[in-house]
């Protein structure tokens, strides 16, 4: 099949390389010229696992095109898929959707009489028929179908959970572009993933639902964990024994830091937003918001007890991404730890494998940074383990002892057993999780 995609993002390029892998000949939009430039030197602009040797091995094949021209990489596609990010506004939490409006505009007088027109981005309850009523009005025939089919991706295992997802789901008035949308899709279809065909609201709420359930699922966990560490037991016995139960599930039951990135937080007040549309309060999901903001200056606040106050103590920070294998520092609750350490006085240094960059960005040169583990570490009062980067797990807890001047590991995504810590001469403040 002839395939666009409408976005060389995050969304967007995952979309077009995996869909490409699917055997279709894919056309990638975007308008940056510079980020074009870049990815057809072969360089991804963020970083994601697999995903730059995906986009070479079908490049290769000749399946690939990127391009700012849009109507070479609109004309005569059969699939468009519109893969443009969908921010959240900072004042209210509403969803922006003008890279969305104008994508449509743009695509509007290229497109041929039957393709089908697909919303990847998330986007709310509704955007599917607003999109259709752009197109009409500037000239598409009825023809042109707009499906909503959500994607369901975590950063740092993006292509995995493209290329075998638990489900798809396909939000479409006609069955007709259904079956089209599964065309694109058919290995997936053949190897007997889920397909769920609803209406484009229903696909579109679906999104949202998923990722606050997720994200409640998460700061329960967390609540569990601060009352594990009040009480005096380990919260990941509990967390285990909680999702033995085949009704909850063992995934995302480990307690951490709280939730960040693109999407939990994002989505969540996108949901509120939605609800707030239609006159209905989502209680469990404010409450799910207000704990997980909380929890950085909670677990500041334990550093400081335990370092009898922050003011010009030294404190080495480990990681700055939201979470591991990923570069990504949108919401990170790494970088609110590393402010909240800040305000309270702290001299910090932090090392993070991919998310420096990005990361200087936010906090400029309010903290330090380090090349190395071993380098952030050096002379600090204290350690803080902030994201789950599988190398921080290889340090040898007496490594860290013999790096720092003082005794204090803060290991907050809970990556050395207590004892591994204690062991290693080092006090210990944990996650749920006692030394």
């Amino acid at each position: 099949m002839e395939i666009c995609v409408i976005g060389a993002g995050y969304v967007g390029l995952v979309t077009a390389v995996c869909v490409s892998d699917f055997g279709h000949n894919v056309r990638c939009l975007d308008i940056d010229e510079e980020r074009i430039e870049a990815l057809l030197r072969g360089e991804v602009p963020f970083y994601e696992p697999g995903l730059a040797e995906l986009m070479k091995k079908n490049i290769d094949k000749n399946r690939f095109l990127f391009t700012t021209d849009v109507d070479l990489a609109v004309k005569g596609a059969e699939v468009v898929f519109i893969g443009v990010g969908t921010p959240m506004n900072p004042e209210d939490g509403t969803v922006n959707l003008d890279y969305v409006i104008q994508a449509a505009k743009d695509i509007a007088p290229h497109l041929s009489p039957k393709a089908v027109v697909v919303d990847k981005s998330t986007v709310p309850v509704g955007t599917a028929r607003m999109v259709k009523s752009i197109l009409l009005e500037s000239g598409v025939p009825e023809s042109v179908e707009v499906v909503s089919n959500p994607e369901f991706l975590r950063e740092g295992s993006a292509v995995g959970d493209f290329l075998h997802p638990d489900r798809v789901v396909i939000g479409s008035d006609r069955v007709e572009a259904a079956e089209i949308l599964k065309r694109a899709y058919h290995p997936l279809v053949e190897n007997g993933i889920d397909f769920l065909v609803t209406s484009p609201e229903a696909a579109e709420l679906i999104k949202y639902a998923s990722n606050a359930f997720l994200a409640v699922k998460l700061t329960f966990i967390n609540e569990i964990a601060l009352l594990a560490d009040a009480i005096g037991i380990d919260a990941l016995e509990v967390a285990k024994g909680i999702g033995l139960d085949k009704r909850i599930g063992k995934k995302y039951l480990r307690p951490g830091p709280g939730f960040g990135g693109s999407c939990l937080p994002k989505d969540t007040h996108g949901l509120l937003h939605i609800a707030n549309t239609y006159d209905c309060r989502m209680n469990v999901v404010e409450t799910a918001i207000e704990v997980n903001d909380n929890i950085p200056a909670i677990l500041a606040g334990r550093i400081s007890t335990a370092l009898g106050g922050l003011q010009g103590k030294k404190i080495g920070l480990l990681g700055l991404a939201f979470k591991g294998n990923t570069d990504d520092v949108r919401y990170s609750p790494a970088i609110e730890i590393a402010k909240e350490l800040v305000k309270g006085g702290a001299m910090v240094t932090a090392f993070d494998p991919e998310a420096t960059k990005l990361a200087k960005r936010v906090l400029g040169d309010s903290i330090s940074y380090a090349n190395s583990p071993e380098e952030a570490l050096t002379g600090a009062d204290a350690g803080v383990i902030a994201t789950e980067w599988v190398e921080f797990g290889e340090i040898d807890p007496s490594d860290i002892r013999e790096w720092m001047a003082g005794d204090l590991l803060a290991d907050f995504r809970n990556i050395f057993s207590p004892k591994a810590i204690v062991s290693a001469g080092l006090r210990f403040i944990g996650m749920g999780r006692q030394g």
